[in-house]
């Protein structure tokens, strides 16, 4: 519990630790993907392909919603279910690339949305 200056007793928001864990997952998710993306740019290659813009978008996604959930956003978290819904969608060809990812979809969605999870992005929002 912390007072400020003008009285009012803030209480400080604990993070809870699977918040953690998924902010630095995306954010190094995001950090791979950027790299990968901007690999042919370091190549010689003098432009980016739309498959390596996509990349790159996807790891900038990633590495923005990793930061701000980190920071108790709740914008970010709604970015991560998306984003996470995406690789879903682009799995849908392969069962078994598609049942690994619902399966990170569903501990993705349980993380982010638990109660407590929602306690603390809400009062990151105050």
């Amino acid at each position: 519990m912390n007072i400020s200056l003008n009285g009012q007793v803030q209480t400080a928001k604990k993070r809870p630790v699977y918040i953690v864990v998924i902010g630095v997952v995306f954010i190094t998710l995001g950090l791979l993907d950027i790299w990968r993306g901007a690999t042919p740019l370091t190549s010689g290659a003098a432009h980016l392909t739309g498959e390596d813009f996509a990349v790159l978008s996807i790891g900038i996604a990633a590495l923005l919603g990793g930061i701000f959930v980190l920071k108790g956003r709740d914008w970010a978290r709604w970015l991560l279910a998306i984003w996470m819904a995406l690789h879903v969608a682009l799995s849908i060809r392969d069962p078994y690339v598609l049942l690994a990812h619902l399966v990170i979809f569903a501990l993705l969605l349980a993380g982010l949305f638990h109660p407590a999870a929602s306690s603390y992005f809400r009062q990151s929002d105050t």
